[in-house]
């Protein structure tokens, strides 16, 4: 807890940075996808304020950034704060929260959310997939089980 105050004292944006990340990792999970933008939308700090923050929780290793493409998954040492059992750490990373902004999408967002997406069938075990494109002809009788 020593560190915690430490940090709390030497840069309250990053203990703020940190503890929203960590009230929005998942229960199985340490690690948040989360903008800069969206970080700072949710503490009203610029993006100067908010990057400073997350190069000190880097450097003092609170945090762990990771790279996907374009966006970062930021991964919650787990040494210190951790909502799983311990069985599951070693998993935690392949898997986050993502959090989304609105004012990061689109212009046509609303309209595209509205949209029906396209329908993947999903077999279920009572199911018997029939490969090929081909019409079938009704089922025979003789091949039904009736007792």
């Amino acid at each position: 807890m020593k560190q915690v105050r430490e940090l709390a004292r030497k840069s309250p944006v990053a203990m703020e940075i940190l503890f929203y990340l960590i009230e929005h990792m998942g229960r199985t999970t340490n690690a948040v996808v989360c903008s800069y933008k969206t970080l700072c939308e949710v503490t009203n700090l610029s993006r100067t304020s908010v990057a400073n923050a997350i190069k000190h929780l880097k450097n003092d290793n609170w945090i762990d950034a990771v790279k996907i493409g374009n966006a970062t998954a930021y991964c919650i040492n787990e040494r210190v704060f951790w909502q799983a059992t311990r069985g599951q750490r070693r998993y935690a990373i392949f898997s986050a929260t993502i959090i989304a902004s609105e004012s990061e999408q689109e212009s046509d967002y609303h309209l595209k959310a509205k949209t029906k997406l396209t329908h993947v069938p999903v077999l279920t075990t009572e199911d018997r997939g029939v490969p090929g494109t081909e019409d079938l002809a009704p089922p025979d009788q003789r091949d039904l089980e009736l007792e």
